[in-house]
C-alpha cells in the first residue's frame, strides 16, 4: 500500500495515532490503556509514522532545521512543562482618561482665490469651533487658540480625526477653499505629543486635480494627564520656508501624492445566525424559521471617510465581492482603517463585530525599495465580540463595536487592501489590470453570483449613473462590485486538533453556585457549543462540485470516534464544586487523578508560517527582555558582571537573527504567500540585518566604549521594535476560548492567542505555551468592576497544531499517566459522548509553607489613608489567611502559614520542577461589611524532595498589582516539602508559635540584621488642611521603621509657627544588611485635641531608604591634607598656569563676549566716538567716577558705535530707549540662536542644555575659541546686551526642587483604591518638612561631631523670618479659554498665608496670552506664610470670576537653599541702567558670606584676580572711565564671576541661581494633571535683617509707538484690461487703488478711478494716510478694536504690520472686479523696481531676506511694485511710502486723497479718461469719433448723396411733367 493513498485517512484518524490504540470492541465497558512507551508498537500506525516522518523530511529542507541552527535556537526555547510564571494575574485594561487637544491656528499662507474673506473651522468629531473672519487677504493672520477636551480610552482618541479647513466666509453660505486631515494617534505619536509651528497643507476633498489650495499653519497638541508638554519657543519668523515645514510626521516627503486606497470585501463565513432585532426573535419563536436571520453588510471607515457595502439578506455566510475605494494622499496622516460587519435590522442595525487595521502594521515607509506601500491579503481577519447567546437583548454589545476584548468568536471575513499611488491627477485606472499581474489570484472557492446579485447590480447602475468624473476626481468613498480574477483556486484547508487537558480549576467564586460547572474549550465556531457545531465537525466544508454540503454530524461524528477512539467532545464533564478548605468565598472542581481531556477538530487555511516567524520573533524579544532583567538586576550587585550579561545577550541576539535571516531566505516552496507575507519576511530581514548590525556595534565598541544604560537603552529599542514585528495582521487560526458553563450560562472566559500554543517541529517556532500547563484566571465579559474579579484558576494544558503532528500531543504532559476512554455503548447517537481523561495514579504527600514576612507601598483603603492588610494564600484546594496589621501600608507579619499534607498527582521529579503556581491575595479588613480587595500577586514555590537536602529558601519581592495599579511589593517566599512516607515528621524545624499558634518566618530565612542609627530632621509641617471638620492646631510627627521610632515635639499652635522646637532627633534600629530588603520608613502626623484624645492626620511611607543612606565620613582631619596637595599643585607654576586658565575661561568669558581672550587682558582705550552716544542711555554717557565701570562695557561701547554709524539714524529712534524688555527680548533671541547654533553643528538638541548659559554649553570644546568667534560673529548684528536666563519650565526641576538642605513630604488621607482616587489631589492633606540620615550604629554609642547630630550640619536655624518678597509676572500664554467666545479676560491673584492681592482693575481684556508686566511687593513671615500661590483668573461682567488656572511656590525651601534662590545673579555687574544691581547685596559681599558659611579659605583678592579655596580665578580688576580719570579698581565683577561657576569650587558644589524668568504650568483642580497655560515669572526674597534693596525693577509692558504711514499712488502700468467695448471690442479697464493695513480694514481707503484705460496706465497722484501702534522690539503692531456691535471692550490683538493694496475695475452696474493685490510686511519687504519696465514677479517670489527692506528703517521708499492675481502678474504700481511717528505726524500733517496740507497736483490723464455715463457726448466724441472718423465723414457725404439721389429720383418725374405741361 503506498503511503501517500494512507495519507489522507491517517491524518484524519491520527489523534492517539502515536499511542498504542487496540481496535475497540463493540461491547466493551471500558478501555484503560498505559502509556509505557509514548510511540507505542508501530503494527498499525506505521504507515502513519511513514507519512509523518517523510512529511518532516521535506520539512527538512525547506524548514531549515539543521543543528547549527537549533543550537542557536536552543536558549529560546528550554524544555518546560508549565508556562512561565505570570505575576500580573489581568493583562492592562482599556481605562478612560481625560486628554486635552489644544490647537493654534496661527496665519495661512497662498490661499488660492481672489479677494477672499478667509475663516478657519475645526472639527473634531462633533465639536466645532472657529476662527474670527479675515477680510479681502489671502494670507490671514489669526494666532487664535482653541482647546477640546475628550475622555475615553486611549484606542478611540486615537481614531479621532481632527478636519481643519479653511472657508471663503459669504452673506449667505460659505465656500470651501482647502481642508487638512490628521488623526490624533499621530499627533501623540509625535516627539512632546505636539506639531508645533507646521504648516499644513490643504486640498480640496471635491477636487484632488487640483493641488494645494494654500498652506495653514498651526500648532496642534495632544496631552493626557501627565504628560509634560514642551514648550517651544517660537521661531522668529522672517521669511519661512513652508515646504520645509509641514506638518508631516518626520520622514514623510514633503511632496504626498494622492492615492487609492482599496478594500475589497470577497466574503465572510460564521456570522453569528442571530438577528438581534427583537422583532425577528419573536417571528423566529413563532415560525420556527430556520433560515439564518441575519441580514449582513461590511462598514469600512477611513480618514473620516465611510463606505459600505450592499446587504446580504438571510445569510451568515455572505459574498459580496465589492471594493469601496477612498481616496487621500500618501502616506496617509490617518493611520487605522476600521471594518465593521453590521446586520441590518428592521428598527435599526446592529454591529456584529468590529476589526482594526493598523497601516503601519502593512506598510513600510523606508526609502528605496526597502519600503513597500500598504498591502493586505487577500487573506482572513478574524472578528471577536460579545458570547454568542440566543438572549433578545445582548447585554455585551459594546465589544462588538470596539470597545474592550471580544469575549468570542463572532465570524471571519476574507478581505484585500491595496494602495495606488495617483501619477498627476486621478485618472480612471483599472485596479484589477494594474494590481493582477503583481496579486496572487483571489482565493474564493468558485466565481458564482452573490445571492444579493440584482440588488448590487442595481445601487452599481446608480451610483455610475452620477457622472463619473466627479467621482473620480474627488474624494468622495466609492464602492462597486468587482471582478474576481479568473484565476480561482480552492484554498487549502488543514485539519487542525486542538487538545486540551485540565489539571486544575480552583478559585471559582462563590457567586456562580453550587450547580455542575463544564468548561468549553473552542476555536473559531469549532466546539462552541451554543451554535451547534461539535468539536469533529468539519463547519460546511466544501466538496468538489462546489455546493456546499452540512457536515456529518451524526454519522461523521460516530465514525470519528470510531476510528480515534478517543470521541471529540469540546467540553469537560458536568462536575459539581466542592468548597475550598479556609476560604469559603472560593470552590474547586476537584480534578484529582482525574484529569478531563477535551478534544476538538476545525478546518483552516495553510497559513501557519505567518505564525511560525511570529514566535520565533517573540521568542527572541522575551529572551532580550528577560536577560535586560536580569542586567538590571546584576547592576544592584556588579556594573562588571551586568555588562557582561548585556555583552552575551547582544551576541545571543546577533547569532538569532543570522539564523532567523537563513531560515527566511529558504523559504518553502508551495505555500500560498500574499504581497505582504513576503514584503513581511523582507521586512524581517532588514530590520533583524540593521539592529543585529548595531548590536554588533556596540558588543565590538571600536569608537568608545558606551555606558552601561545607553545599551540598556539601544537594547530596549531593540525589543520594541521587534514586538512591533510580531504583530501578525494577517490572521489564520483564530484564538482559543476557554468559557466557564454553569448549568448552561456562560459565566467567564479566558483568551488565548492561537499562536502561542502553537505547535512546529522546530522548536523555536512553536507557541510559547503550546504543550505547557499554563495557569488562566477566567474573567467576566464586558466591563469588569472594580476589586477582585477572577472567576476560576484554571490549569489548562493546550496544544493546536496540524493533524498530522498528531502524535506529538501528548509528548509534554506531565508522565505517569493513563489514558482512560469511556466505551460507547451501541443504543448509538443519543448519548451525549463523555471525554477521555488522563489518570495519574500516583500521588504524593506534601506540605506548604508560606512564609509572608512584609509588604510594602500598600493601596490605601480606608478613609485615614492606610489599610488594615491581611493576605488570603491560595494553593490547589487549599486557602490560608495571615494576621491583621491595622493602619498601615507596609504591614511586617513575619507569618508563616502552614498547609499539611497537600497531595500532589504525577511525578515527583516533575513536580519539583515544575509545581503549581501560589497565588496571593491582598484584603484590607473592615470592621463592618466585606475586606476590601487592595491586589494579588502569583508565585511559584520552592520545592524539596524528601532526599534533597534542605536549604533555605530567600526572601525576595513579588510585584503587587491591582487592577490597572501598582500595588506594592510583597516579601515573602514559598516552600513546598515533600513529607517522607517512612519518616513523615523528618522534616526542618520550625521555630515555636506563638500564643495564638501564628508561626514566625524561621530565622534561618528571616534577613540577617545588624543595627543601624536612624537621624530625623524635624523640621515643619506646612499647609495642613481640616481633619473631621477641625483644622490641626497641635500637630506631632511619628516616624517609625521596623518597629522602632522617634517622636517630633508637639507643635504648640501650627497657626502661629508650623515648625517643631526640636530639630533632630535619632532612633536605633535593626535593619537588614541587605539593603534592598530594607523595610519602608513611615512618617504619620497626628494632631492633638482636646482631653488628650490624637487623631491621624496623615501619613507618608518612604519605601526606598537607599537615598537616606549616609556613607561614614572621614575624620575632620583628612581634609585639610587634600586640599594642601591640590595647594602644592598649583603652586608650581610651570606646569600649572595655563592649565588653570584654560579650565577657568569658560567662567571668565561666561557671557558670550568674553572679555578674556586666549588668557590676555587688553584695557581696551577709550573710544573717540563715545561722544556720539545719543543721551536717551543717560547710564552710558554719565560722567560719574569711574568707580565700576567694566572694561567689558567699554568694549561693548566702542563696539556699538562702530555699529551706529552702519545704522541709520531711524533705527535709532526705533529703539532709543533700552529698557528691562530689551534685555528680556535679547535673552530670548539668545535661547533661539543657541538652539539654532546648537543644532547646525549636529550637537543633540537637548533642552536642559539649551536652557543652560551658552557659554557654558561651549565650555567643554576642546575648540572653544573658535566657537566663540562664530558666536561673536553670529551675534554681532543684535546690542551687545546683559542677558537673563529664560527656564522652559520652573525653577524647581531646574534646581532639584531646592531640596538641597531638606525634603518635603507629602502626606496623604483617603482611599487609593480606586482608579479615579489613585493620585488624585484630593489625597494630598498636607506636607512634612524634614529629613533623615541612616547609618550603621558606631560601635562606641557616640554622637559623631562632638555631640551634634549629623544630619544638623548646614542647616540653618528654624526661627521665625521676616522676609520682602517681590513677586515678578511678566507674561502667560496658551491659558484655557473661560468665555464662551474661546477667549477670556486674564488677571492676577496672588496669595501669601493670609494676604491676598487682586489686581482685578488690570486685567487685559480678551486675551488667552497676555502681558501682564506687574510686580508685586509683599512682606512675609517665615515660616508661617511660606507658600505662594500665583493664580490666573477670568474676569466677568456677571457672575462669579472664574479660576482659569494657578501654581504654587513653596518660597521657604527656596530661601534656605544651598542654590541662593532668593535673587539670583545677574550675568554682568552694572551699577544702574536697565541692568542695575538689584541685589541687597554686592557679588564680592555675597561671595565673602558664602566662604564663610562653607568653611572654605578666601575670598583673597589681589590685583587682577581673586583667590577661593584652591582656585584661581583671573581677570579685569581695574577700570577706566575717561581718559583724564584715574583708574579705578574695583572687585565687583570678578566677584560675580567667581559666583557664576561656583559649583566649580571644592567643598562649595552648589550651582547658583543666575538671573531668570521661571515658566510655570498652571493647573486647575478640576482637570488634574493638565496643563491650563503657562506663567512666566520670577520672585525675588529680601531678608529684613539685611540692607534693604533698590526699587523694584520697573517690567511694565512697552506702550505700542504711534505711527503714521503716508501711501502716495502715483502710477500704474500695465493693468489688465478687463472690459471690452461694445461697439468696438476695444479692451479697457476703470482702473482704481484700494490699500488697507491688515487688521485694520475699516480704514480702508480708495483713490478715485481712472476711467478707460486703453493701456493698462492709471496717474493718479493720491495720498493713503494710515496711522497704526506699532511695538518695534516684537515687530508686531497693536490693534485695539471691538469684534463685533456686543463686545464691551476692545480686544487687543498683536499681528505683523502688512499693508495691502489692490487694484480694481470699477463696474457701474454690476459689483466691481478684482484685478490684482500686493501684500508687503512694513517690516521686511522686496525693494523697489527703478522702473516699471524692470518689475516683474521675481521681485517679490524671489526676495530673499538681505534683498529686503524695512519701511521702520527706510522711513522713505518710492519705486514700482508688481499686483499679483493667482500667481500672475496683473499690473505694476508706482508707489512712495514714508513713514512718521505720531509726534512728526502732528507736527507736519498732511491731507489725505489731495487735500490740503501738502496737497498733490491732479494727475495729467488723456483725454479718454472719464466716465461715459456722466459725459455721454464726451463719450460719443471718443469711442465713436475718433475711431470712424473716415467713415462717418464718407457716410455723411454718402448719405447727402443718397439724399440728394433720392429726392433727384423724387422730383424727377415731376420735374418732366411740369416740363411738359408748361412745356
Amino acid at each position: 500500500m503506498e503511503p501517500s493513498t494512507v495519507a489522507p485517512q491517517a491524518h484524519r484518524k491520527g489523534l492517539f495515532a502515536g499511542i498504542k490504540l487496540k481496535k475497540k470492541k463493540k461491547g466493551e465497558k471500558g478501555l484503560t490503556i498505559a502509556n509505557k512507551d509514548a510511540l507505542g508498537d508501530h503494527d498499525e500506525s506505521a504507515n502513519l509514522h511513514h507519512d509523518t516522518l517523510r512529511r518532516q523530511e521535506e520539512g527538512e529542507e525547506d524548514l531549515m532545521t539543521g543543528d547549527a541552527l537549533s543550537n542557536v535556537f536552543g536558549s529560546l526555547s528550554p524544555k518546560r512543562k508549565r508556562a512561565k510564571l505570570v505575576t500580573r494575574i489581568h493583562e492592562e485594561e482599556m481605562k478612560s482618561q481625560n486628554y486635552q487637544i489644544a490647537i493654534t491656528i496661527i496665519e495661512a499662507r497662498q490661499l488660492v482665490g481672489e479677494n477672499i474673506d478667509p475663516v478657519v473651522i475645526i472639527e473634531i468629531g462633533d465639536e466645532k469651533k472657529q476662527t474670527t473672519v479675515k477680510e479681502g487677504t489671502n494670507a490671514p493672520f489669526y494666532n487664535e487658540y482653541f482647546v477640546f477636551d475628550f475622555v475615553g480610552p486611549q484606542v478611540f482618541l486615537f481614531d479621532k480625526i481632527i478636519n481643519i479647513s479653511v472657508m471663503h466666509n459669504k452673506l449667505i453660505g460659505s465656500v470651501l477653499i482647502g481642508s487638512f486631515k490628521v488623526d490624533l494617534g499621530t499627533v501623540y505619536g509625535q516627539p512632546g505629543h505636539q506639531f508645533c509651528d507646521k504648516w499644513a497643507l490643504l486640498t480640496d476633498p471635491a477636487d484632488i486635480r487640483t493641488g494645494a489650495k494654500g498652506y495653514l499653519k498651526c500648532d496642534i497638541s495632544v496631552t493626557g494627564k501627565g504628560d509634560a508638554i514642551q514648550a517651544t519657543q517660537k521661531t522668529a519668523d522672517t521669511e519661512e520656508q513652508i515646504e520645509k515645514n509641514l506638518l508631516i510626521p518626520k520622514g514623510f516627503p514633503s511632496e504626498r501624492p494622492w492615492a487609492r486606497f482599496y478594500v475589497r470585501i470577497y466574503k465572510a463565513e460564521g456570522l453569528p445566525k442571530i438577528n438581534s432585532s427583537i422583532m425577528a426573535n419573536v417571528t423566529k419563536a413563532f415560525i420556527g424559521d430556520s433560515k439564518d436571520l441575519v441580514d449582513p453588510y461590511v462598514v469600512v471607515m477611513f480618514a473620516g471617510q465611510m463606505g459600505r457595502t450592499t446587504v446580504q439578506k438571510n445569510c451568515a455566510d455572505p459574498v459580496w465581492h465589492e471594493q469601496i475605494i477612498f481616496k487621500e494622499m500618501f502616506p496617509p496622516l490617518c493611520r487605522r482603517v476600521k471594518i465593521q460587519v453590521w446586520d441590518e435590522g428592521s428598527m435599526n442595525d446592529v454591529a456584529l463585530a468590529t476589526h482594526f487595521i493598523d497601516l503601519k502594521k502593512i506598510s513600510n515607509e523606508q526609502d528605496g525599495d526597502k519600503g513597500f506601500l500598504p498591502t493586505f491579503g487577500p487573506a482572513w481577519i478574524n472578528l471577536y465580540g460579545s458570547p454568542r447567546n440566543h438572549s433578545l437583548m445582548d447585554d455585551y454589545q459594546e465589544l462588538n463595536e470596539g470597545f474592550g476584548e471580544g469575549v468570542s468568536f463572532r465570524g471571519r471575513l476574507f478581505i484585500e487592501i491595496a494602495v495606488e499611488i495617483l501619477s498627476g491627477g486621478a485618472r480612471e485606472l483599472k485596479f484589477s489590470s494594474i494590481i493582477k499581474d503583481i496579486k496572487l489570484p483571489s482565493k474564493d472557492k468558485e466565481f458564482k453570483p452573490p445571492k444579493g446579485k440584482d440588488k448590487t447590480e442595481k445601487a452599481g447602475e446608480d451610483r455610475k449613473s452620477a457622472s463619473p468624473s466627479d467621482k473620480t476626481n474627488s474624494t468622495e468613498v466609492e464602492v462597486e462590485p468587482f471582478d474576481v480574477p479568473s484565476e480561482i483556486y480552492e484554498e487549502k484547508f488543514e485539519e487542525f486538533l486542538l487538545f486540551g487537558t485540565f489539571f486544575e480549576a480552583t478559585m471559582i467564586d462563590r457567586k456562580v453556585g453550587d450547580k455542575p460547572i463544564t468548561f468549553e474549550v473552542s476555536v473559531g465556531n469549532f466546539g462552541n457549543i451554543t451554535d451547534g457545531l461539535s468539536a469533529g465537525a468539519g463547519g460546511k466544508k466544501k466538496t468538489c462540485d462546489g455546493e456546499a454540503e452540512e457536515s456529518l454530524l451524526h454519522e461523521g461524528e460516530d465514525e470519528i470516534s470510531h476510528d480515534l477512539g478517543v470521541p471529540l467532545i469540546s467540553t469537560t464533564p458536568p462536575e459539581k464544586p466542592l468548597i475550598t478548605g479556609g476560604n469559603r468565598n472560593y470552590q474547586y472542581l476537584p480534578y484529582d487523578e482525574r484529569k478531563p481531556c477535551i478534544c476538538v477538530k476545525s478546518y483552516w487555511g495553510d497559513q501557519t508560517f505567518r505564525l511560525y516567524s511570529s514566535n520565533t520573533l517573540e521568542k527572541m524579544a522575551d529572551h532580550l527582555e528577560e536577560s535586560l532583567e536580569q542586567a538590571k538586576d546584576l547592576i544592584k550587585v556588579s556594573e562588571i558582571a551586568s555588562e557582561e550579561k548585556m555583552r552575551m545577550t547582544l551576541n545571543d541576539f546577533i547569532n538569532q537573527s543570522r539564523a532567523f535571516i537563513t531560515i527566511a531566505e529558504k523559504k518553502p516552496k508551495g505555500l500560498n504567500y500574499t504581497a505582504l507575507d513576503k514584503k513581511r519576511l523582507m521586512l524581517f530581514k532588514q530590520e533583524l540585518e540593521t539592529m543585529s548590525s548595531d548590536a554588533k556595534g556596540i558588543v565590538q565598541q571600536q569608537k568608545k566604549k558606551m555606558p552601561l544604560d545607553e545599551i540598556m537603552r539601544e537594547t530596549q529599542s531593540f525589543i520594541d521594535k521587534i514586538r512591533f514585528l510580531v504583530d501578525e495582521p494577517q490572521n489564520t487560526v483564530p484564538d482559543v476560548f476557554i468559557w466557564m458553563l454553569s448549568s448552561n450560562k456562560r459565566i467567564a472566559y479566558a483568551r488565548i492567542p492561537a499562536k502561542n500554543i502553537l505547535y512546529s517541529p522546530e522548536k523555536e517556532q512553536r507557541g510559547k505555551d503550546c504543550g505547557k500547563i499554563k495557569t488562566h484566571f477566567l474573567k467576566l465579559p464586558g466591563k469588569r468592576p472594580l476589586g477582585w474579579t477572577v472567576q476560576a484558576k484554571v490549569d489548562i494544558y493546550l496544544w493546536l497544531g496540524p493533524a498530522s503532528f498528531a502524535h506529538n500531543i501528548m509528548e509534554n504532559l506531565p508522565i505517569g499517566y493513563e489514558t482512560e476512554i469511556p466505551s460507547n455503548t451501541s443504543s448509538g447517537h443519543s448519548m451525549v459522548p463523555s471525554p477521555a481523561c488522563l489518570l495519574y495514579k500516583t500521588l504524593h504527600f506534601f506540605q506548604l509553607r508560606a512564609h509572608m514576612y512584609q509588604a510594602r507601598g500598600l493601596i490605601a483603603a480606608d478613609s485615614t489613608g492606610l489599610s488594615d492588610p491581611f493576605a488570603k494564600v491560595t494553593f490547589t484546594s487549599r486557602c490560608q489567611t495571615t494576621k491583621i496589621i491595622s493602619q498601615t501600608l507596609s504591614p511586617t507579619w513575619n507569618q508563616m502559614l502552614l498547609f499539611n499534607s497537600i497531595v500532589l498527582h504525577g511525578d515527583r521529579e516533575e513536580i519539583a520542577q515544575f509545581p503549581p503556581e501560589i497565588v496571593i491575595e491582598l484584603y484590607d479588613d473592615d470592621a463592618l461589611g466585606k475586606a476590601e480587595y487592595i491586589g494579588s500577586t502569583v508565585a511559584a514555590p520552592v520545592v524539596r524532595l524528601a532526599d534533597q537536602n534542605y536549604d533555605p529558601p530567600k526572601l525576595s519581592y513579588h510585584p503587587v498589582y491591582c487592577g490597572n495599579l501598582s500595588g506594592g511589593d510583597l516579601l515573602a517566599t514559598f516552600e513546598l516539602l515533600e513529607i517522607p512516607e517512612s519518616d513523615p515528621d523528618r522534616l526542618p524545624p520550625l521555630d515555636p508559635p506563638d500564643i495564638g499558634q501564628i508561626y514566625p518566618v524561621p530565622a534561618n530565612i528571616r534577613p540577617v540584621l545588624s543595627k543601624y542609627r536612624v537621624e530625623v530632621l524635624f523640621w515643619g509641617v506646612r499647609e495642613l488642611k481640616k481633619v473631621q471638620l477641625l483644622s490641626v492646631d497641635r500637630p506631632q510627627v511619628l516616624i517609625e521603621c521596623a518597629g522602632k521610632g522617634v517622636k517630633s515635639s508637639v507643635i504648640q499652635s501650627y497657626k502661629k509657627n508650623p515648625n517643631f522646637s526640636g530639630l533632630a532627633d535619632w532612633f536605633e534600629v535593626e535593619l537588614p544588611e541587605n539593603e534592598l530588603l530594607h523595610p519602608p520608613l513611615s512618617i504619620c502626623v497626628v494632631d492633638w485635641r482636646a482631653f488628650g484624645r490624637s487623631t491621624l492626620v496623615g501619613t507618608h511611607t518612604i519605601n526606598c531608604l537607599k537615598q537616606f543612606l549616609c556613607k561614614t565620613q572621614l575624620g575632620p582631619q583628612a581634609t585639610p591634607n587634600r586640599l594642601d596637595i591640590v595647594e602644592i599643585e598649583e603652586a608650581s607654576p610651570e606646569s600649572s598656569q595655563p592649565a588653570e586658565l584654560s579650565q577657568e575661561e569658560p567662567f571668565l568669558g561666561d557671557h558670550i563676549y568674553a572679555e578674556v581672550e586666549q588668557g590676555k587682558c587688553r584695557v581696551v582705550e577709550p573710544d573717540p566716538n563715545l561722544t556720539t552716544l545719543p543721551a536717551s542711555e543717560p547710564e552710558r554717557s554719565a560722567s560719574e567716577p569711574g568707580k565700576d565701570r567694566k572694561q567689558k562695557d567699554m568694549k561693548k561701547l566702542s563696539r556699538r558705535s562702530t555699529k551706529r554709524r552702519k545704522r541709520t539714524i531711524a533705527e535709532e529712534s526705533a529703539e532709543n530707549v533700552i529698557d528691562w524688555w530689551s534685555k528680556y527680548y535679547a535673552s530670548v533671541l539668545k535661547i533661539e540662536k543657541a538652539k539654532g547654533i546648537l543644532s547646525s553643528e549636529g550637537k543633540p538638541e537637548d533642552n536642559k542644555q539649551t536652557s543652560d548659559h551658552i557659554a557654558l554649553i561651549i565650555e567643554d570644546d576642546p575648540d572653544k575659541k573658535k566657537k566663540d568667534k562664530t558666536l561673536k560673529r553670529k551675534q554681532n548684528d543684535t546690542p551687545n546686551l546683559a542677558t537673563l536666563q529664560i527656564y522652559e519650565g520652573d525653577l524647581e526641576s531646574e534646581f532639584n526642587n531646592f531640596e538641597d538642605w531638606v525634603k518635603t513630604f507629602q502626606l496623604l488621607r483617603g482611599k487609593s483604591n480606586d482608579e479615579v482616587h489613585a493620585d488624585s489631589e484630593d489625597r494630598i492633606i498636607g506636607k512634612f518638612k524634614g529629613s533623615f540620615c541612616i547609618y550603621p550604629s558606631p560601635e562606641d554609642g557616640s554622637l559623631l561631631d562632638g555631640g551634634q547630630p549629623r544630619i544638623l550640619q548646614g542647616i540653618p536655624p528654624n526661627h521665625s523670618v521676616k522676609v520682602l518678597i517681590r513677586v515678578y509676572i511678566v507674561a502667560a500664554f496658551n491659558l484655557s479659554p473661560a468665555d464662551p467666545d474661546g477667549k477670556s479676560d486674564p488677571y492676577i491673584v496672588l496669595r501669601l498665608g493670609n494676604t491676598e492681592i487682586k489686581d482685578r482693575e488690570n486685567y487685559i481684556p480678551k486675551q488667552l496670552n497676555p502681558v501682564f508686566g506687574r510686580s508685586f511687593e509683599i512682606q512675609a513671615t517665615f515660616p508661617k506664610d511660606s507658600l505662594l500661590t500665583v493664580l490666573i483668573y477670568d474676569h466677568d461682567f456677571v457672575g462669579t470670576d472664574d479660576l482659569i488656572g494657578e501654581t504654587k511656590i513653596d518660597l521657604e525651601n527656596r530661601f534656605y537653599s544651598r542654590h541662593r534662590a532668593t535673587c539670583g545673579l545677574q550675568s554682568q555687574y552694572e551699577i544702574e541702567g536697565y541692568n542695575a544691581w538689584r541685589d541687597a547685596t554686592k557679588p564680592s559681599e555675597i561671595l565673602t558670606k558664602l566662604c564663610k558659611d562653607y568653611r572654605i579659605s578666601g575670598p583673597f583678592m589681589r590685583p587682577g584676580e581673586i583667590k577661593v579655596g584652591t582656585k584661581v580665578f583671573k581677570g579685569q580688576t581695574v577700570f577706566t572711565e575717561d581718559e583724564n580719570e584715574e583708574p579705578v579698581e574695583s572687585y565687583e565683577h570678578l566677584s560675580l564671576k567667581v559666583l557664576q561657576a561656583w559649583e566649580e569650587i571644592p567643598g562649595a558644589g552648589y550651582k547658583l541661581v543666575p538671573e531668570h524668568i521661571e515658566t510655570r504650568p498652571l493647573y486647575h483642580k478640576d482637570k488634574p494633571g493638565m496643563e491650563q497655560g503657562r506663567v512666566q515669572m520670577w520672585v525675588d526674597m529680601f531678608p529684613k535683617d539685611m540692607p534693604l534693596p533698590g526699587p523694584p525693577v520697573d517690567i511694565s509692558p512697552r506702550k505700542p509707538k504711534g505711527y503714521e504711514l503716508r501711501v502716495i499712488i502715483w502710477n500704474t502700468e500695465d493693468v489688465i484690461l478687463e472690459d471690452e467695448n461694445i461697439f468696438t471690442g476695444q479692451k479697457s479697464s476703470d482702473i482704481y487703488v484700494k490699500g488697507w493695513i491688515k487688521g485694520l480694514e475699516e480704514d480702508k481707503q480708495e483713490t478715485d478711478v481712472h476711467y478707460n484705460s486703453l493701456t493698462g496706465e492709471g496717474n493718479f497722484n493720491w495720498r493713503f494716510v494710515f496711522p497704526f501702534c506699532y511695538l518695534p522690539a516684537e515687530k508686531q503692531m497693536v490693534v485695539s478694536k471691538r469684534e463685533n456691535i456686543f463686545s464691551l471692550e476692545k480686544t487687543e490683538r498683536k499681528i505683523p504690520a502688512e499693508l495691502v493694496l489692490q487694484v480694481w475695475d470699477f463696474e457701474r452696474l454690476s459689483s466691481d472686479d478684482f484685478l490684482g493685490t500686493l501684500e508687503l510686511n512694513l517690516n521686511g519687504f522686496p525693494r523697489a523696481a527703478k522702473t516699471a519696465k524692470s518689475c516683474d514677479l521675481s521681485m517679490v517670489v524671489a526676495a530673499t531676506d538681505e534683498k529686503k527692506i524695512s519701511i521702520f528703517q527706510q522711513k522713505r521708499v518710492r519705486g514700482w511694485w508688481p499686483f499679483i492675481k493667482a500667481g500672475e502678474l496683473t499690473g505694476k504700481v508706482e508707489a512712495e511710502f514714508h513713514l512718521v511717528t505720531a509726534e512728526e505726524a502732528e507736527k507736519n500733517p498732511v491731507g489725505k486723497a489731495r487735500k490740503e496740507p501738502e496737497p498733490l497736483e491732479k494727475p495729467n490723464r488723456p483725454d479718454t479718461s472719464f466716465s461715459w455715463f456722466v459725459n455721454p457726448f464726451k463719450c460719443l466724441y471718443h469711442l465713436i469719433w475718433r475711431n470712424y472718423k473716415k467713415y462717418i465723414i464718407i457716410g455723411i457725404i454718402l448719405l447727402i448723396l443718397v439724399v440728394f439721389l433720392v429726392l433727384f429720383i423724387y422730383t424727377l418725374p415731376g420735374a418732366i411733367s411740369h416740363r411738359i405741361v408748361v412745356g
